[in-house]
C-alpha cells in the first residue's frame, strides 16, 4: 500500500488531530532508484498522516538491522539480500508496535536527507571500494573478504560498530527508549559485529537488548568450501568466527533464521554448539505490490528493455522465456544457453531473455558463448530493478533458474507472482516448495560444469521449454502460480514470525 503526506480531507481532521497527540507516527516515503519506486517506511510525520480510524496500539519494539549489501536505490542495483532487507525494513515498520531502524553499505549511495516531517530511518555504511563479497561474483562486486588482510578487516568491523552505535544513540536519544533488537544479515562480518555491539550497549545499561542473525546463504556456502578445501577459499573464516564466539552458544546470538530447510544442517556442521533449537527455518516473503501481473506486452512494451542494437531483431518474435541471475557459474547460464541453442531452432517466434551481470570477464565469455552457438534471439539486458522484472516476467512463457544449490530461490517467487510457470533443477531451496503446479525441476547433471555436462543440462531444459510451450503453460499454471504466492509467500506473514521468535527467544 502506498500512504501520502497530503493534507487529510477535512471529514479525517479529527482523527489527524487524535493522531498528532501521539509521539509519533508512521508514513512510507517512496524512495526513488533506478528503476522505480522502493517504499520504505519513515517516522515522526509531523503532517498526521492517518492509517485508520480505530485505535492505535502503543509502540512496544524498537529494532536495528545491520545490512551486508545495498538496497535498490540512488540508481544501484541490488542483490537478493539486500532486497529482503529493504523488505523487512520496509514491513516491520507496518507492523502496529514496531519501529525499524537499518544500516546498510554502499560505495555509491547518500544517506536520506531529514525533511520537517519525517527523520531518516536508515542510513549509509559509506565505502571506498566495492561491497566485499564473500562468493566470486555479485552483480555488483567482485571484491572478495579474502582479499582483505586482517588489518582491514579488523577495521571495516570496527568501523561499523562505531558506526551502528552513534546512529543507534542518536535515533534512542529522539526515540526516548532504548532498542529492543539487534538483527545482523548474513552469518559473518556482521554478525561478529552485532554481537560486539551487544556486549557494548550491554555494558552501558541495556540489559534487555538481544542479538538474532539472519543467515541467508552465502556466508555460508563460504564456510562450507573452506571446510573442503576449495583452494579459492582457504580456511580462515570460519576459524575467525568460531573463535569470536558468536555462534558459539546464545550469549552472543540469541537465535537465528535460515531461508532454506537445508542450510539448518550446514549451519550445524559449521557451529555444533549452537542450539538447534533456536535455529528455526524462515519462509521468505515476496513484495506483492512490486511482482504481480502488469499491463505490458512484448510487442509494446519489450523493445525498451533491450539494447539498442537488438532493436531490430525482434520481427517474428511473439513469445519470451527469460533467465534472471548474476554471472556466476553455479547459476548455470551456459546450460541456458545451451538450451536457446536447441530450442530456437524448434520455435523461431521466442526469443530468450537474459538479464543479469557480473564481472567483465564473465560477461564476455557468457555473450561469447551465445555468439559461438549462433543464437539469433537471445538478448541480453544486463541488470534490471523489481518493476522492470515483473514486466519482462508477466511477457514470459516461462522463466527459466537452473541453479545448483540455490540457498532459497527468491527469483521462482518472484515468477510466480506474476503468474508465469518456472523451470529450474532438482538442487538447493527450491526443491522445497516448486511442485508440478508451478513448473518443474529438472534432474541434476552431476558433471555440470564441464561444457558437455552443461550442454546435457541444456537439452534437459531445453525439453521443458518446449513442454511449456506446447502445453501452454502460462495460460494453464499462470494463475494457479499467483495464488500459490498469494497464499505462501507473504512479507508480513514471515516478519510476524520472525518477531514472535525475537520475543520467545529474548526470554532467558
Amino acid at each position: 500500500f502506498w500512504l501520502k503526506t497530503n493534507p487529510v480531507p477535512e471529514f479525517h481532521r479529527a482523527a489527524k488531530r487524535a493522531m498528532w497527540a501521539r509521539s509519533s507516527t508512521q508514513v512510507i516515503r517512496p524512495l526513488i532508484g533506478a528503476a522505480g519506486l522502493v517504499p520504505v517506511l519513515h517516522f515522526n510525520n509531523k503532517r498526521g498522516v492517518v492509517f485508520n480510524d480505530g485505535p492505535q496500539k502503543q509502540e512496544e519494539v524498537m529494532m536495528f538491522h545491520i545490512g551486508t549489501n545495498n538496497w535498490q536505490r540512488q540508481g544501484e542495483f541490488a542483490p537478493g539480500s539486500g532486497i529482503l532487507h529493504a523488505s523487512f525494513h520496509q514491513t516491520f515498520n507496518s507492523m502496529p508496535g514496531v519501529k525499524c531502524y537499518s544500516i546498510y553499505p554502499s560505495k555509491m549511495q547518500t544517506d536520506p536527507v531529514p525533511e520537517p516531517d519525517y527523520d531518516p530511518t536508515f542510513k549509509i555504511f559509506k565505502l571506498n571500494h566495492d561491497i566485499p563479497i564473500c562468493e566470486s561474483v555479485s552483480p555488483n562486486s567482485s571484491y572478495r573478504w579474502h582479499t582483505m588482510s586482517n588489518t582491514e578487516f579488523a577495521a571495516y568491523r570496527k568501523r561499523l560498530e562505531d558506526e551502528v552505535c552513534v546512529f543507534m544513540d542518536e535515533i534512542e536519544k529522539r526515540e526516548g527508549k532504548q532498542f529492543d533488537y539487534i538483527i545482523s544479515h548474513h552469518a559473518f562480518t556482521n554478525a561478529m559485529t552485532g554481537a560486539q555491539i551487544l556486549e557494548r550497549r550491554q555494558k552501558e545499561g541495556n540489559k534487555k537488548l538481544r542479538h538474532f542473525n539472519f543467515v541467508h546463504g552465502t556466508a555460508l556456502k563460504m564456510y562450507i568450501k573452506e571446510k573442503e578445501g576449495d583452494p579459492e577459499y582457504p580456511m580462515r573464516f570460519l576459524t575467525v568466527s568460531k573463535e569470536h564466539g558468536v555462534f558459539n552458544g546464545r550469549d552472543k546470538c540469541s537465535g537465528i533464521w535460515v531461508n532454506s530447510r537445508d542450510y539448518i544442517d550446514k549451519f550445524m556442521d559449521c557451529f555444533p554448539t549452537y542450539p538447534r533449537s533456536h535455529a528455526v527455518y524462515s519462509q521468505i516473503g515476496v513484495n506483492q505490490k512490486t511482482f504481480c501481473p502488469k499491463d505490458v506486452t512484448i510487442e509494446t512494451d519489450l523493445a525498451k528493455h533491450l539494447r539498442d542494437e537488438d532493436k531490430s531483431k525482434l520481427g517474428g518474435v511473439k513469445r519470451v522465456v527469460t533467465f534472471v541471475g548474476k554471472f556466476a557459474d553455479w547459476k548455470r547460464l551456459d546450460a541456458v544457453l545451451y538450451a536457446a541453442a536447441e530450442y530456437e531452432k524448434r520455435h523461431p517466434d521466442v526469443a530468450t531473455l537474459i538479464v543479469g551481470s557480473g564481472p567483465q570477464a564473465a560477461i564476455e565469455e557468457y555473450e561469447g558463448l551465445a555468439k559461438k552457438l549462433g543464437l539469433k534471439k537471445t538478448f541480453f539486458l544486463g541488470p534490471k530493478g523489481q518493476p522492470v522484472l515483473a514486466e519482462l516476467f508477466t511477457m514470459s512463457e516461462v522463466g527459466m533458474f537452473p541453479s545448483y544449490k540455490e540457498p532459497f530461490g527468491m527469483v521462482f517467487v518472484e515468477c510466480f507472482a506474476c503468474g508465469c510457470p518456472a523451470i529450474g533443477a532438482k538442487s538447493g531451496g527450491p526443491v522445497e516448495f516448486v511442485k508440478p503446479e508451478q513448473g518443474v525441476l529438472v534432474e541434476e547433471e552431476e558433471d555440470w560444469r564441464s561444457p558437455a555436462g552443461a550442454k546435457r543440462l541444456g537439452s534437459k531444459i531445453a525439453a521443458q521449454v518446449d513442454k511449456a510451450l506446447k502445453e501452454d503453460w502460462k495460460s494453464k499454471k499462470g494463475p494457479g502460480c499467483i495464488k500459490f504466492v498469494q497464499d505462501n509467500f507473504s512479507t508480513t506473514a514471515q516478519c510476524s514470525a520472525m518477531l514472535d521468535n525475537m520475543k520467545e527467544w529474548s526470554k532467558k
